[in-house]
């Protein structure tokens, strides 16, 4: 598959710039690896993200939210959508060469059945991309901080529950270490494993979360986060330089928030 160049701006004219920035450092990471069809989006969502990785329709997305796929079509950027839950998926073992999830795993209460069947899904040597939270996700916001360092620890645990299950609806922390055992227990082989959207970056993100308000409520009523994006593209083109810079200097860390690992099929379980 080919990717699109210019995802940030592109990014950032289409959806909150909180999610705009998280999704660009995605897309940089999964533009290193290769993407052989069949490809398979597993949490497909609206669509955007495939949207904007890449320049050609994915071969099929899956998604449980009718909601959501109904989004997805208006995109054009799956062949193939298909409402169905990700440790259900009905097509044949060995139908896709690549599947790719992308801050879906964590949502899901029980992941392991999920492996298995992208496992299953897989042909011998195929590809599994995915990005999930660490432990450092509820940590690094701006609240906790500020509760954190004032020595306020129970409160701040309070805080960093409602977080999760409440606003982000995540269910899964795991370092890097027990998302590869996840996988290997799976029947994975860990190709690549990685940490990236360092603390500097989650906290600017969720000091922009405020400014998603608006964006929230058009996605509800119109389907999309951004009723005008070649005007917003005007606007944020020369903001998007500045970022862009800013966003490949936090790549090169090596530490952060989140996970992302690239897993080869292995022997079958």
């Amino acid at each position: 598959m080919q990717f699109r160049d210019g995802t940030l701006l592109v990014y950032m004219s289409m959806a909150p710039l909180a999610l705009a920035f998280e999704r660009a450092l995605e897309c940089s990471i999964y533009r290193r690896f290769p993407f052989k069809r069949p490809v398979l989006d597993l949490g497909c969502g609206d669509g955007l993200f495939a949207h904007i990785l890449f320049t050609e329709p994915v071969d099929t997305g899956i998604d449980p939210d009718p909601k959501e796929i109904a989004r997805a079509r208006t995109l054009f950027s799956h062949h193939e959508l298909i409402e169905c839950q990700g440790h259900a998926i009905p097509k044949p073992s060995g139908a896709y060469r690549t599947v790719f999830s992308n801050s879906v795993l964590e949502h899901i209460p029980m992941i392991e059945p999920v492996f298995r069947e992208v496992h299953r899904l897989l042909a011998p040597g195929g590809r599994f991309y995915l990005t999930v939270p660490s432990p450092l996700f509820e940590r690094y916001t701006i609240l906790n901080t500020v509760l954190e360092s004032c020595g306020c620890a129970g409160l701040a645990a309070r805080y960093r529950l409602f977080c999760s299950r409440v606003l982000w609806k995540q269910q899964h922390y795991h370092f890097v270490d027990g998302w590869r055992s996840l996988a290997i227990a799976s029947g994975f082989r860990v190709i690549s494993a990685r940490e990236y959207d360092p603390m500097c970056i989650c906290l600017l993100n969720d000091a922009l979360y405020p400014l998603a308000g608006f964006s929230l409520v058009e996605k509800r009523v119109f389907g999309r986060w951004v009723l005008f994006p070649g005007l917003r593209r005007s606007v944020m083109r020369i903001l998007s330089h500045s970022v862009d810079r800013m966003l490949n200097r936090s790549l090169n860390t090596g530490k952060g928030a989140l996970v992302f690992l690239a897993l080869e099929k292995g022997d079958s379980i």
